[in-house]
């Protein structure tokens, strides 16, 4: 039996062309200091010129702070459509509660 043929999917690349200025990710990294502590850097970057819009500093991140670091990063309700992150357990929970009016 034939199939039948479908349109083709929209490709990763295409939608990050078509929706570039629409994107933000987010993402952590590790900063050791002198004294050996720890600290998690949570920056916010704008997808179509690549640039920081935000960042803060914390040593023990959670759901809550980092929902308000990105409400934060998009004051007056200019939230773009898309925000792109990881599987962190961080973006669960809480972290979707706090964020669910804004556009993403």
């Amino acid at each position: 039996m034939a199939r039948p043929q479908r349109p083709p999917s929209q490709t990763w690349r295409a939608f990050v062309n078509n929706h570039v200025q629409q994107l933000v990710l987010t993402d952590f990294f590790v900063v050791s200091t002198v004294t050996f502590r720890v600290l998690y850097v949570l920056i916010v970057l704008a997808h179509q010129r690549r640039r920081p819009l935000h960042f803060n500093v914390k040593a023990n991140p959670t759901s809550e702070w980092t929902a308000r670091q990105l409400i934060e990063a998009f004051p007056w309700g200019k939230a773009p459509r898309y925000l792109l992150h990881d599987r962190d357990s961080i973006y669960e929970g809480s972290f979707r509660q706090r964020v669910r009016g804004m556009a993403f």
